[in-house]
């Protein structure tokens, strides 16, 4: 009986990324690929793993801020969704990255509630 294989998903998989970790390469943009591909595979806790270690590599990669807040949303988590968004969207500002700038901005105004009506 052979096992199954996970459905198709673009980009390199967890796997080869993971050799690449294994063989000593290891740096904030390996750690993004990592988390993207479990991400994609729906792998969240792994995922989340590996995006912190991205930004705790590299504190300024927007990128990486995105996927953080992407992968505490599949998990449930609005708040760090929230809180991940606001950092990244700071730095991007700072870097001038303005269409994720837009972005980020439509994904805070959708987690924060808006105020009812005054009474």
């Amino acid at each position: 009986m052979t096992t199954p294989t996970p459905p198709s998903v673009p980009g390199p998989s967890p796997e080869a990324l993971e050799r690449m970790l294994a063989s000593g390469r290891d740096g904030a943009l390996l750690r993004m690929s990592l988390a993207l591909a479990y991400h994609r595979r729906e792998e969240e806790q792994t995922a989340l793993m590996h995006v912190e270690k991205a930004l705790a590599l590299d504190p300024e990669f927007t990128a990486a801020g995105r996927l953080h807040g992407l992968i505490a949303l599949a998990l449930g988590d609005n708040a760090m969704a929230e809180a991940a968004f606001a950092k990244a969207l700071e730095v991007a500002q700072r870097h001038g990255e303005l269409q994720l700038v837009k972005e980020l901005t439509v994904r805070l105004k959708r987690l924060r509630p808006t105020p009812g009506p005054a009474k």
